[in-house]
């Protein structure tokens, strides 16, 4: 009964501290998926076209440090990239603000395809053909004239 009664009691606390372990999986599953995301969201300063995320350099480790930190401080996604928007400018944003001078980024591409598209169709209008002007005002003076070039006053046909 003994040897039952302390497998039932094994059995129990280990029930019961299941729930414990994954819980602390699962936060920090959550934790790296976040500073997964944020990494994401950040160029690294020194890789052409990589993200804090995908690079592998010094620079970018230590900022994923610098997120894990800032997670752990309870600081904001907005503060963090606030943080490294001051540290290292608004490039190291992977999308940056739409205001200002970054506008015109979000804007110039637009415009441009507006301005190639009213260019064209300027092109295409003024080619296009000219209506024939009609003469039905001068269709007497016009028949005269062919009557006397076929039938001169002389009676002479040219």
């Amino acid at each position: 009964m003994n040897l039952r009664a302390t497998a039932a009691a094994l059995l129990l606390v280990a029930s019961l501290s299941v729930p414990a372990v994954l819980a602390e999986e699962s936060d920090a599953d959550a934790l790296y998926a976040r500073q997964s995301r944020l990494a994401d969201q950040l160029d690294c300063p020194v890789c052409q076209g990589q993200s804090v995320k995908e690079s592998n350099a010094p620079l970018a480790r230590q900022m994923r440090a610098l997120i894990n930190e800032k997670i752990a401080d309870g600081a904001s996604d907005e503060e963090i990239f606030d943080f490294f928007e001051t540290r290292y400018g608004v490039g190291v944003l992977r999308d940056p603000p739409k205001q200002g001078l970054a506008l015109g980024v979000w804007l110039g591409p637009i415009i441009a395809a507006a301005a190639g598209v009213l260019a064209v169709g300027v092109v295409l209008l003024r080619r296009r053909p000219q209506p024939v002007p009609t003469a039905d005002e001068n269709l007497g003076e016009l028949e005269a004239r062919i009557d006397r070039l076929r039938h001169p006053p002389n009676g002479e046909r040219t």
